[in-house]
């Protein structure tokens, strides 16, 4: 039976699917100074963004097949090492473009609208100065007609955009384009 660490978690969802196709899944989370004396008891390893694999983690992993970025970076692995070493190395892109996406718009309505400060001081100072405070938070912006602009147009730049149009914004995409050093 494969073993699999999931070092930074796993949807019930993927856990059931990789279990039911006869993978056995470990969830511990191996502290990062850890990972490379314990990476070897895997053929298979599922990382996000927190958990680095390098060259020191693959060169005491012989057992290593697989490395799996659940997102669309791998800024967090040495792909073409662990490719030297022909570890497979997958990505998920698109998986999280929509929970980015939304989170991106929670933190666009919380500026545009002094949510953080009126949430934290209306409980506090409501009472006495709501006039005050209420006429300080109305001068909040719409975003519709405003101008986004969006670095990077992968998945997550793409429903970024998608979002911003369905408000009425105006959308500025500037797509990176890697350089090999």
């Amino acid at each position: 039976m494969l073993k699999v660490l999931a070092n930074d978690g796993l949807e019930k969802e993927g856990i059931e699917q990789l279990t039911a196709a006869g993978f056995e899944v470990d969830l511990k989370k191996i502290p990062q100074e850890n990972l490379k004396e314990r990476l070897n008891e895997y053929q298979a390893v599922v990382v996000r963004s927190a958990t680095r694999i390098t060259s020191r983690e693959i060169d005491t992993s012989p057992n290593l097949k697989l490395i799996v970025r659940a997102g669309s970076g791998t800024d967090n692995l040495d792909v073409d090492y662990a490719k030297s070493k022909n570890i497979a190395v997958m990505t998920t892109p698109g998986v999280s473009a929509q929970s980015v996406a939304e989170l991106v718009f929670a933190h666009l309505f919380n500026i545009s609208r002094f949510l953080y400060d009126s949430n934290r001081k209306m409980p506090v100072e409501g009472a006495e100065k709501f006039n005050e405070l209420k006429k300080s938070y109305s001068k909040g912006i719409e975003l519709k007609g405003k101008t986004l602009g969006i670095i990077g147009f992968g998945s997550i730049g793409q429903t970024v955009a998608k979002t911003a149009l369905g408000l009425g914004m105006k959308v500025l995409p500037f797509k990176l384009h890697h350089a090999e050093v």
